[in-house]
């Protein structure tokens, strides 16, 4: 059975790099963004191992907190 995990912005801001791309396999705990806000830098890290299904964002688009950045399914 695959479950679908979304990967949330936990603060409003700029996506200042995306690491992978619809299809990629992904492992818990990689860098899968990193998220720019006022005074801060944070790099989002994948909760789960499995593939990145839908990429919700673009490099340089604004954010706001709570917003969905990715899906990632995982066959458990």
């Amino acid at each position: 059975m695959a479950l679908k995990y979304d990967v949330i912005a936990p603060f409003a801001g700029t996506i200042e790099r995306i690491r992978f791309h619809a299809g990629d396999r992904v492992e818990e705990g990689e860098v899968i963004f990193t998220l720019v806000g006022v005074g801060k830098s944070v790099d989002i890290l994948s909760p789960v191992t499995g593939h990145a299904d839908g990429l919700e964002v673009e490099q340089s688009e604004v954010v706001i907190a709570g917003m969905i950045l990715m899906s990632i399914m995982c066959l458990e």
